[in-house]
């Protein structure tokens, strides 16, 4: 009998917090809020101070992206990132950096190096990779850009969407493509067919990719 009273305020306890979490109330939370109100008056007159209960603690964002830097190795390079507060992070492929990044990062390495190069296809041929990568994504797409009339372009090895910064990839044998998720791409109703029929990768997918699948079927002539 003991045992049982003792786990009885456990569990009341627990049903507060989840209706609490619901916005539901009930004549038992009027009840304990009412002497929760009383103790917390109690402690205004001692402390003079109301501290609060469970405080959510404030999420830090991180540090602008200020600068980039490929790092050469061999014929392949790493991309490394400079923010704002000096720190900085290596990544071996355009891709690892996406899976890392949120998408005001990608929109300011956009900007950087478009300042950088501007609509002049850059020399360097790693600095021409990333320069097609972001403008691509970025600018606005046109059918008659040889990217969209590749030769084979239905020939899909992998789709992945990259949940951190909302784009996804299409890899291909010789090339990939990376678009942003909510802007439509001159790409042809058999590309995004091959495209839904390969498995996806890259995590369990969310609300984002689940819109952006509806999209492609629509685009695909499967959803009207």
């Amino acid at each position: 009998m003991k045992k049982k009273m003792m786990s009885q305020p456990k569990k009341t306890g627990k049903r507060r917090k989840q209706i609490a979490r619901k916005g539901l109330h009930t004549d038992m939370d009027k009840d304990d809020s009412e002497d929760s109100d009383e103790a917390s008056k109690k402690d205004d007159s001692t402390s003079g101070t109301k501290i609060p209960i469970n405080p959510v603690p404030v999420a830090m964002k991180s540090p602008s992206i200020a600068n980039y830097k490929i790092i050469k190795q061999g014929r392949k390079g790493v991309y490394q990132i400079v923010r704002e507060n000096g720190t900085d992070t290596v990544y071996i492929s355009f891709g690892a950096m996406l899976t890392d990044i949120s998408r005001d990062d990608l929109t300011e390495l956009y900007r950087i190096v478009m300042r950088k190069h501007g609509m002049d296809k850059p020399e360097d041929e790693l600095e021409k990779v990333l320069w097609e990568y972001l403008k691509n994504m970025f600018e606005e797409p046109l059918s008659t850009d040889s990217i969209w009339s590749l030769p084979g372009l239905q020939r899909i090895i992998y789709w992945r969407y990259y949940k951190a910064c909302r784009v996804h990839c299409l890899n291909l044998e010789s090339v990939d493509i990376y678009m942003l998720i909510e802007r439509k791409y001159p790409l042809s109703a058999e590309v995004y067919k091959a495209m839904l029929n390969k498995k996806h990768q890259g995590g369990k997918p969310d609300e984002d990719c689940y819109k952006l699948l509806k999209m492609m079927e629509k685009q695909a002539g499967i959803r009207k």
